[in-house]
């Protein structure tokens, strides 16, 4: 939804439509089901998204030139949405096709001449994206082998100042013709850069290679231990290398999709194929800049994703699927694995680091990213959703029951700030669930006890994310709903009279009315039985606990990596304690790998919320709900509910033996004590806290004197947020 009124408002009724163009609403349709933002139609027209925008609510009509463009434009839209080829306009007459970024590539135009397809080598006069092509499936993709092309001329090297050459030469020879442009026959070169179909593939060689070199050449270190020569030389030979190799691995639900091959470039790798050392700046990452790599990368006819460059990139053909024919590549010396969330330790040698990427593949999924979109990922890895071949129409995956599907609008109380449902909206009308932020100072009585011990909750945000139910559809307003647990969604209410300890931070983040998720009003009704919601945007499709899957494996991975590291789920208090205390000096790459896996959990959460990523994106002032089913602010709402209620909870148990919490900073939460150790709070008969690794279990964090608290909150400091900022985690 790409506007908050309808269009009939803003417009003020139809118009008549002139220079041949259709009346605005029928524009704004055509822009809306074909998933574009005002700012690419903009940048495709060469106007201002202020222009666009007048245009598309009836306010201003364009003229001359710019309704030519305009005007072709939603001919070469209304075409793609009706599988009805399209008159070619002429150069000055064209849009900029780039800005409709991959959509370019589904244009079917209709020229005087026939050339032959590309596919079938059949002549046609149909074009999809200035390509020769039969629409649809009237032809079929080739499904044989080709032979290797023959050699051609080396591309010119792609130096951090290959855009700038110091001496006058000639142009360098093309690196393979463009397949947009000229037709070839099933053995010539581009042929070889072409995915094979999805049933044909076999994985051969794991799922990720790491890329070092030597004198030699370029060695792939494998996943397996193993190593294979890699005769690539550019960055053209490197993927018709990846692809003949059968790198990949298994979808993790029998109908998922597969995993596309993980490339990792390693400083010399990078060197040896002549790819830039030095990052792209912002502008050039931008997938239609005209970097020397994304000029390279087009002249194989292929692409990079929306995100363009950076140190994690997704390539994939022009007229391929990204979900199903991507090569993803990692470069080291741009941030990738050692300087950004993976933290990875930078001595790692190439076999070490495919060593451990493949234990984090078997345990998780194949890094695409940083950990936290591995870990949204694997959401709907493991609850996969159907998905048919976006070229060759066929079904690549059947999906599963629960999965999401839908790209729906959050509810107006849901949008996170920067989206356009809460640009106006009131600081009371957005959800009120988040992480406790609270202190107190210590009473009379906990002055006397000398120590101060913080203990932290194993990964707060997972546990008891699986019984947390979602619902694949939009949000429904309703007026005095009956609540319900089992009906996920959004419930506005009173909740600020529910009982409440003074000593103890308050159940729920909010005073007077306020909306509040599922989980946080069930936990209020089980405390207050009378209470009822005012109104409710309710999800009212089946709903599953979509996350049980996605915990189990989260939870099997650390237990398997902590067992690595010598601490199991069974050991006696006091060799788990001294195990933890430990932990610092143990193996380095397991330790990586463990922070990998807790990144991968609690960064997976903010992604359900996250704001565009795009370049084209990331600048509107009030932007548009992402293109993805598991774009979901709702279920990170949710969560943050889910895990404050299970705090609060054991907070409150624990304070039947007079054990007051001082401070709580998220998952930190700090206790007075008589001695300098945390079983003191856990051996309490009403204690809600248990020593262990599990997730929702505590592990002691740090012990100081009561002096240093005091000095603390003299000075207005929540202590337990100095700890959580500058203690290490695990």
């Amino acid at each position: 939804m790409d506007g908050l009124f309808g269009l009939d408002e803003l417009t003020g009724g139809t118009r008549q439509p002139s220079h041949g163009l259709p009346e605005p609403a029928e524009s704004h349709r055509l822009r809306q089901e074909s998933k574009l933002s005002l700012h690419q139609v903009a940048d495709a027209c060469g106007v201002s998204e202020t222009t666009a925008r007048a245009w598309e609510e009836g306010r201003t009509t364009p003229r001359g030139t710019n309704a030519a463009i305009y005007r072709n434009l939603l001919n070469a839209l209304s075409g793609r949405l009706t599988a009805t080829p399209v008159p070619q306009p002429p150069a000055d007459e064209s849009p900029d096709w780039a800005a409709l970024g991959a959509l370019r590539h589904e244009l079917p135009t209709q020229e005087a001449t026939a050339a032959p397809c590309w596919r079938c080598q059949q002549p046609t006069a149909q074009r999809v994206g200035k390509r020769p092509q039969h629409l649809g499936t009237r032809c079929a993709p080739p499904t044989t082998a080709h032979p290797e092309p023959t050699a051609s001329p080396p591309p010119h090297p792609l130096s951090a100042h290959a855009a700038q050459p110091t001496a006058p030469t000639a142009d360098p020879p093309p690196l393979a013709p463009p397949p947009s442009r000229t037709p070839h026959p099933p053995a010539t070169a581009p042929a070889c850069f072409t995915i094979p179909p999805l049933g044909s593939r076999k994985i051969t060689h794991g799922p990720l290679a790491v890329l070092d070199a030597a004198p030699e050449g370029l060695t792939a270190h494998l996943a397996d231990a193993g190593t294979r020569s890699c005769p690539a030389g550019d960055l053209p030979a490197l993927l018709a290398w990846t692809l003949r190799q059968g790198f990949g691995a298994a979808p993790l639900h029998p109908e998922g999709l597969a995993a596309g091959p993980l490339l990792v470039l390693t400083p010399l790798a990078l060197a040896r194929l002549g790819l830039p050392a030095a990052t792209p700046s912002s502008p050039q990452r931008h997938p239609r800049s005209d970097h020397p790599l994304l000029r390279q990368i087009r002249a194989l006819g292929w692409q990079t994703d929306q995100d363009g460059l950076g140190p994690w990139m997704r390539l994939h053909p022009s007229t391929g699927d990204p979900a199903c024919d991507s090569i993803h590549l990692a470069i080291t010396d741009w941030g990738a694995l050692h300087h950004d969330a993976w933290k990875m330790p930078t001595d790692l040698d190439a076999s070490q680091l495919a060593c451990l990427l493949a234990q984090y593949t078997s345990l998780m999924r194949t890094p695409l990213g940083e950990p936290g979109a591995c870990g949204h990922q694997l959401m709907s890895d493991l609850r996969p959703a159907p998905h048919r071949h976006t070229t060759m129409r066929t079904m690549a995956a059947s999906g599963v029951r629960g999965a999401l599907t839908q790209v729906v609008d959050p509810a107006p109380c849901e949008a996170p700030a920067g989206h356009q449902l809460a640009a106006d909206r009131a600081a009371q009308d957005m959800i009120a669930d988040t992480p406790i932020h609270w202190w107190r100072p210590p009473t009379a009585d906990e002055v006397t006890r000398p120590y101060v011990v913080c203990l932290a909750v194993n990964l707060l945000h997972l546990a008891g994310c699986n019984e947390i139910r979602v619902a694949d559809g939009p949000a429904h307003q309703i007026n005095h709903p009956v609540f319900d647990p089992k009906m996920p969604g959004s419930w506005l209410a009173d909740l600020s009279s529910a009982p409440h300890h003074p000593m103890l931070p308050p159940p729920f983040a909010s005073r007077g009315p306020a909306w509040h998720t599922t989980p946080a009003f069930a936990y209020a009704a089980a405390r207050q039985p009378q209470l009822q919601p005012v109104e409710g945007w309710l999800r009212h499709a089946p709903a599953v606990p979509y996350l049980a899957p996605w915990y189990q494996r989260i939870r099997l991975a650390r237990l398997a990596v902590l067992e690595r590291l010598g601490i199991t789920p069974h050991m006696d208090t006091p060799d788990l304690l001294a195990a933890l205390h430990n932990l610092p000096y143990a193996d380095p790459g397991q330790r990586a790998l463990l922070h990998a896996i807790h990144a991968t959990a609690e960064d997976a959460f903010t992604a359900l919320a996250q704001p565009p990523t795009q370049p084209d994106q990331t600048a509107l002032a009030a932007w548009p709900t992402p293109d993805k089913p598991t774009w979901r602010p709702d279920l990170l709402a949710a969560v943050h509910a889910k895990a404050r209620a299970n705090l609060h909870r054991k907070l409150g148990q624990t304070a039947r033996d007079g054990y007051f919490p001082l401070a709580v900073a998220g998952d930190h939460v700090l206790f007075a004590t008589h001695t300098p150790h945390l079983s003191e709070i856990t051996d309490q008969p009403n204690s809600g806290f248990t020593i262990g690794i599990s997730p929702g279990h505590v592990r002691p964090v740090a012990t100081h004197p009561m002096r240093w608290l005091k000095d603390l909150a003299a000075e207005g400091t929540n202590a337990a947020q100095l700890l959580k900022d500058t203690c290490p985690s695990w």
